[in-house]
């Protein structure tokens, strides 16, 4: 079965924490979290918002009581993700780098690391 597959089987999952530390942006539910280490952007009614935007920090706790409904990738292995959240938010991440460049937790123990396009 595709990561993705795998992935999608776990959601919905909602969003009760929302931790920035330059640059890392952190999300956590129930039995659930993701971490972004790389290029991501936020887009969605009334919002559009980058890693490297100056308020991005306030911008990140608008996220907290959504769900994270969805992840989809032109790659089965999820190679730069895009995590879709209810009301029509999506966080398309970028990865620079093969370090761990954002890792999704889920229940029973899954955890997928992300990983930089081959190219």
């Amino acid at each position: 079965m595709a990561v993705v597959a795998i992935a999608q089987a776990a959601l919905p999952r909602t969003i009760r924490g929302i931790e920035f530390n330059d640059p890392v942006l952190s999300m956590h539910g129930e039995e659930w979290s993701l971490a972004l280490m790389c290029p991501w952007r936020i887009d969605g009614p009334g919002r559009s918002y980058t890693w490297e935007s100056e308020t991005i920090e306030d911008d990140a706790w608008d996220l907290s009581g959504h769900s994270l409904v969805a992840v989809s990738s032109d790659s089965p292995d999820i190679v730069d993700p895009v995590f879709v959240l209810d009301g029509g938010i999506r966080i398309e991440v970028h990865a620079d780098t093969d370090l761990d460049p954002w890792v999704l937790r889920l229940p029973g123990g899954l955890i997928i690391v992300g990983r930089k396009a081959a190219g």
